[in-house]
C-alpha cells in the first residue's frame, strides 16, 4: 500500500512539474518573441469589456492577463483599417494598444479607432478613411484631408454601434491613433475628449500591442490591489471561473493518480492469484 501511495504521489508530483514546464517554457517563448522585458499584462479595469456584469472568452475583461508585444514586431491595425482588410482582435476590428500617457500615470490598454497625420499647414487627415465604408462625416461632408478646426464623427462605430465625434481643433498637434475603450456603457467617447490623453497616440506612445488572452489568471492581483478591486464586480463570474480550473487541474491529477493504482491493484491481484494456484 505504501508502494501504491508513493506512485500515486510521484504521479501527481509529474503531471504539476508538467504543468509548471508548461507554463515556464510559454513564458520564454513569449518573452523572447515580444520584444519587452514582460511579455504580460493584467487589465485592471472594466473600460474593454463588452458585457458590463460579466467576463467573457475572446475580449478583454478585468483581471484577464494580456500576452502582449513590441509595436516593432506585429502589425498594428486601426478599426478603420480593420474593417476593410479584415483584421480583428479580442471581438472587434483593429489592434488593442497598450500606450504610456506620463510617467506618473498607469497605461491605457484601448483600442486603435482611426491614424490621423499632422500636417502644420494643413491640419490633420485621415487617408483610411477614403475606403471606409461606415458612417462618417467631418464636419457633415466627406472630407478626410486638410481637417483642422471642425468635428470628426462615426456613427454606429464598433461592436457595440456607438456613435462618437471629436473637435480636432481641440487637440495637440501630433500625429497618431485616436483610441476607444470597447465598454458599451462607461466608453462612448474617445480617449482623447474626455483628458485621458491630450493627443493622438503616436507611435512612439506605444508601450505594446495585445496578442493574446489568458483569461482570469490576473483576477488575484486585481483583488489585492485596494483602488482597483471594486472593478471585479463588473466580472462576478471570473472568480469562479478561476476556482473552477484550478479544480479541474486537481481533478485532472487525481484521475490520473486514481487509474494508475487501480491497474496496479489490478495487476496485484492477478499475480496474486497466480501465486496461490501455484502454491495449492
Amino acid at each position: 500500500m505504501l508502494e501504491l501511495m508513493n506512485r500515486g504521489g510521484k504521479i501527481a508530483v509529474g503531471a504539476f512539474a508538467v504543468i509548471m514546464l508548461f507554463i515556464a517554457g510559454s513564458l520564454i517563448y513569449f518573452s523572447t518573441t515580444s520584444g519587452l522585458d514582460s511579455p504580460l499584462s493584467v487589465v485592471m479595469s472594466s473600460s474593454m469589456q463588452h458585457d458590463t456584469d460579466e467576463s467573457s472568452l475572446g475580449t478583454i475583461d478585468t483581471g484577464d492577463v494580456m500576452i502582449i508585444r513590441s509595436p516593432d514586431r506585429t502589425d498594428v491595425y486601426s478599426y478603420v483599417e480593420g474593417t476593410q482588410n479584415g483584421y480583428k482582435s479580442f471581438g472587434d476590428y483593429g489592434s488593442v494598444l497598450i500606450y504610456e500617457r506620463g510617467d506618473d500615470v498607469n497605461p491605457v490598454i484601448h483600442r486603435a479607432i482611426v491614424w490621423l497625420d499632422y500636417d502644420s499647414r494643413s491640419g490633420f487627415s485621415a487617408p483610411s478613411l477614403a475606403n471606409y465604408e461606415g458612417k462618417w462625416n467631418y464636419n457633415g461632408t466627406g472630407n478626410y484631408m486638410n481637417m483642422k478646426n471642425g468635428t470628426l464623427t462615426f456613427e454606429d462605430i464598433t461592436q457595440s454601434k456607438k456613435t462618437v465625434s471629436i473637435d480636432l481643433g481641440e487637440l495637440k498637434p501630433q500625429s497618431g491613433y485616436l483610441t476607444m475603450g470597447d465598454n458599451p456603457v462607461t466608453n462612448n467617447y474617445f480617449d482623447q475628449t474626455v483628458g485621458i490623453i491630450s493627443t493622438p497616440v503616436g507611435m512612439e506612445d506605444i508601450k505594446a500591442v495585445a496578442i493574446h488572452e489568458i483569461p482570469w489568471m490576473g483576477v488575484i492581483k486585481v483583488f489585492m490591489t485596494p483602488e482597483k478591486k471594486d472593478n471585479l464586480k463588473h466580472v462576478p463570474n471570473s472568480i469562479y471561473s478561476l476556482i473552477m480550473l484550478f479544480v479541474m487541474v486537481f481533478a485532472i491529477i487525481y484521475c490520473c493518480d486514481y487509474v494508475h493504482n487501480h491497474r496496479i491493484l489490478k495487476e496485484n491481484s492477478r499475480e496474486l492469484e497466480i501465486l496461490r494456484e501455484e502454491l495449492y
